[in-house]
């Protein structure tokens, strides 16, 4: 019978979960839940643990009945392993995701819209080897963690979880992902940075993980195509730990080995060429990004589809104030429509919801200005 460790690792990959989400949503330690990945030895104290990790991994009932045996505990009568709403605070099947997202970026592939000549572009790069290296530059609220997460989940994602007519077959099934986010302090130290790395690819993790180390593992145990999207490239290069030296062997590894098979995309907010380390020379690493696009304001029936995502329908003279108000930036159409919709489910006829909706408009101008 495969080990705890072995069945957590399978179900975690066949998932759009990754590690840190899959912590937080079972409410144990981030480092708690690598453990079990990792370690044979290491295992749930509490079966409700289990039972956590099955709802979200969305396991049925004969793969939850073999994590429960893998992890040491013994089944409950038949039906009853999975009977977890008094265990969650909200039972999943009741959950709603929200219409409009402000703030945290979306990390649900049907809550994100537009985008889809940038990913077509992006997608018909990768559908190649040797894999090729993406920047994606825009201004701050511009969306570049939320279509980093969509890149990464999108492939992988049931049609049934999708919007009807949401494409996710841009790539052949078999590639795997790490999302690094480097304002993340422990993304910015070089150790925790490359263990993360190794774990997330379910890789052995050398002792100690240094960079010559963490070379020769991906040389050995690489065979899939791999994309590793590195989130605020900035916050990393403005690391000490993360020196020179570093960004040479991550060009290494980019250009001469993995037999082609890793590809970067990062994020920033000026192109590559323009980034700078301390020493006021381009860091070596920015060589290998041959491809670089811009994220710029959605296109207007890409705002449209948003808008009209809407449960409760807006007016037509509602939705053109929003386009023109939003200047169709992704950011501000989701605080406009949040304030149309509230203002709708109130059953405020006025227009106090726009004087509102401009005020919360103010922090971000700039998109309006430079857009």
């Amino acid at each position: 019978m495969p080990s705890f460790a072995e069945l957590l690792r399978t179900y975690i990959r066949r998932s759009s979960i990754n590690n840190a989400e899959l912590a937080k949503k079972i409410k144990v330690r981030r480092d708690t839940l690598l453990e079990w990945i990792t370690d044979d030895v290491s295992l749930p104290l509490e079966r409700d643990e289990v039972l956590r990790c099955a709802s979200y991994l969305d396991l049925n009932q004969e793969e939850c009945d073999e994590l429960l045996l893998a992890a040491g505990f013994k089944l409950e009568s038949k039906g009853q392993a999975m009977q977890i709403s008094s265990i969650l605070p909200i039972s999943l099947a009741s959950w709603h995701s929200s219409p409009f997202v402000i703030g945290p970026p979306i990390t649900e592939p049907h809550q994100f819209f537009g985008r889809e000549y940038l990913l077509k572009r992006i997608f018909d790069v990768w559908k190649y080897t040797p894999l090729q290296h993406i920047a994606i530059v825009g201004l701050k609220r511009s969306g570049k963690t939320s279509f980093l997460h969509y890149l990464r989940h999108i492939i992988d994602t049931p049609t049934e979880k999708l919007r009807p007519g949401q494409r996710n077959n841009w790539l052949t099934p078999g590639y795997q992902w790490v999302f690094v986010d480097f304002q993340d302090p422990r993304m910015c130290y070089q150790e925790s940075l490359l263990r993360y790395i190794l774990i997330e690819l379910d890789m052995p993790v050398p002792e100690p993980t240094d960079l010559v180390s963490f070379m020769e593992i991906l040389e050995q145990y690489l065979q899939v195509p791999t994309l590793i999207l590195l989130d605020e490239i900035a916050a990393g290069l403005a690391s000490p730990d993360l020196d020179e030296q570093f960004w040479w062997g991550m060009r290494s590894l980019g250009s001469n080995h993995a037999g082609g098979k890793l590809g970067f995309l990062l994020t920033a907010h000026q192109a590559p060429e323009e980034i700078l380390l301390d020493d006021n020379k381009p860091s070596p690493f920015f060589n290998i990004f041959g491809h670089v696009f811009n994220l710029g304001p959605f296109a207007k029936n890409e705002a449209l589809t948003l808008i009209n995502s809407s449960p409760h329908p807006f007016e037509t003279k509602d939705s053109e104030w929003i386009i023109k108000q939003s200047g169709c930036w992704p950011a501000l159409l989701q605080i406009l429509c949040h304030s149309r919709l509230v203002a709708l489910e109130e059953n405020q006829h006025d227009n106090t919801w726009q004087t509102e909706a401009l005020q919360r408009l103010k922090p971000y101008r700039y998109l309006l200005e430079q857009g």
